[in-house]
């Protein structure tokens, strides 16, 4: 007879209600787990970083080995959830492109000038041809890679203003 295949049987998932987390005076992500101690460093890593990005976080040890997993986000208390959103942002550095200035394109190599929700920046792709750096995620949302492996969203390009549209759209 075969037995049936439960995902929950492979994970190990951890209850929310049992653990703290919170930012210690080194600027480390600690995790206390109520009956098994304290881990210090803890890193965190989203099993679905583009498509499910509050749900399914494991935890790893200074060591990177896995001390289990987290299902939602908004399962912790608000300091818990504090602490590990503000590690997962630093993990996860991803400025938001808000509006761009310009693309040009030089031998092939398309130049983007933007603004962030943190600052200007300006950087280069690999390539502007059957680019894979510029993926289009469904809905308006763009997720681009520069040549030094740096992320930028835009959420959905369609919400930027017409110039800035324009020129998303000439890439994707």
């Amino acid at each position: 007879m075969e037995q049936e295949y439960t995902l929950k049987q492979e994970l190990n998932i951890l209850d929310p209600k049992r653990l703290r987390l919170f930012i210690d005076e080194f600027e480390d992500l600690t995790l206390d787990m109520e009956g098994q101690g304290i881990f210090k460093p803890v890193t965190p890593t989203r099993a679905f970083p583009i498509t499910d990005r509050e749900r399914f976080i494991i935890l790893k040890d200074k060591e990177g080995k896995e001390i289990g997993t987290l299902l939602n986000l908004s399962d912790l208390d608000a300091k818990s959830r504090a602490a590990l959103t503000a590690e997962l942002e630093r993990v996860y550095f991803t400025p938001r492109i808000v509006f761009v200035h310009n693309i040009e394109e030089e031998f092939h190599i398309p130049k983007w000038d933007v603004e962030t929700d943190r600052g200007p920046r300006t950087f280069e792709i690999r390539s502007g041809r059957h680019n894979q750096d510029v993926r289009n995620l469904g809905s308006g949302r763009i997720l681009i890679r520069d040549a030094d492996g740096n992320q930028y969203e835009i959420p959905d390009y369609r919400k930027l203003d017409p110039i800035s549209r324009a020129l998303v759209e000439g890439q994707i």
